[in-house]
């Protein structure tokens, strides 16, 4: 006769159980893997999103036709580009002057990089990225002049000349201090589009402006009756660099990387030249008489040797 196996109710229960338990046990596993999982998404997601979050504020211009700023961020925007990191360029919200936007660097929501010309004050309070970005031409002065006084600087061939009469700059900038340096009067304002207002009211004679700001200045003012000056060029040597806060030395290793890398490859000079180059053309420079002056201010780690750097004319 053949076995006959019994199951009682009591083991079929047990077993059942025992199937219940191990498949519950099964599906909390998974459970838990799929959480761990998606929190681990979420986590990554978390990270790549706070990367590509490397913001970083420059300062709004003070004046609406301020055009200045197209050439330095197009620049910085080529820097970052070299970098295989995902910095983003944002302008900040608030117009603010050169030696505000300097100040308020080490705030929150404050600009993290400001150009400025270099002074040896701003390279103590600074980290300079010492790369002269309009290759030393921000002290290649023209003047912007009232329209009527031509015939004044006519007359002008030297230094001596240029100290009987009086110039406007803004009362912070650097070039204040070189002029009177040289005994040349500066009438100055802390406010930018003011000694536009100023000069067209012959409140005083000349305005000196670099070879690559004066031509889109006057172009954006056609209500002030001002001219370009013909015959002159005033010259000292300046350098404008980008400058970040001191507690930001990474962002300044890796902007001085990126300008380096693009200088190398050339495209810093196609830029440049872009931006610029018609802008020297159209300054005739072979025609004009040049006064040169020097700038007590040029601190002594300036690259001055480095011919690379700099813009350089036949004379």
């Amino acid at each position: 006769m053949r076995g006959v196996v019994t199951l009682h109710h009591s083991n079929v229960v047990g077993i059942a159980h025992k199937r219940t338990a191990s498949s519950t046990k099964g599906k909390h596993a998974k459970i838990a893997t799929y959480l761990f999982l998606l929190l681990c998404l979420i986590w990554s997601l978390a990270a790549t999103s706070a990367i590509a979050e490397q913001t970083i504020l420059y300062p709004m211009p003070e004046s609406v036709h301020d055009q200045r700023p197209l050439y330095p961020v197009r620049l910085l925007a080529l820097a970052i580009s070299k970098l295989e990191k995902p910095y983003r360029l944002k302008q900040s919200r608030s117009a603010m002057t050169q030696s505000r936007a300097l100040r308020m660097m080490e705030r929150e929501n404050a600009p993290d990089i400001v150009w400025s010309m270099t002074t040896q004050e701003r390279e103590k309070a600074y980290i300079p990225i010492r790369i002269p970005i309009y290759k030393g031409l921000i002290g290649w002065r023209l003047f912007l002049i009232h329209a009527g006084q031509q015939g004044i600087f006519d007359e002008i061939d030297s230094l001596s000349d240029l100290q009987t009469l009086t110039a406007g700059q803004g009362h912070d900038w650097p070039d204040t201090y070189i002029l009177n340096n040289s005994h040349i009067d500066v009438m100055s304002s802390s406010k930018y589009e003011r000694l536009f207002e100023m000069l067209n009211k012959e409140r005083f004679n000349f305005f000196p402006r670099s070879i690559i700001e004066i031509w889109d200045e006057i172009s954006a003012r056609p209500h002030y009756n001002l001219a370009i000056e013909k015959h002159i060029l005033l010259r000292y040597p300046a350098a404008i660099y980008f400058f970040v806060a001191k507690n930001n030395a990474k962002l300044a290793t890796d902007i001085q990387r990126g300008l380096q890398l693009a200088i190398e490859d050339g495209s810093f000079e196609q830029m440049f030249l872009k931006h610029n180059e018609w802008l020297i053309n159209k300054a005739c420079l072979s025609e004009r008489h040049i006064i040169d002056l020097p700038n007590p201010l040029l601190p002594p780690l300036t690259p001055v040797h480095n011919e690379a750097l700099w813009y350089h004319v036949d004379e």
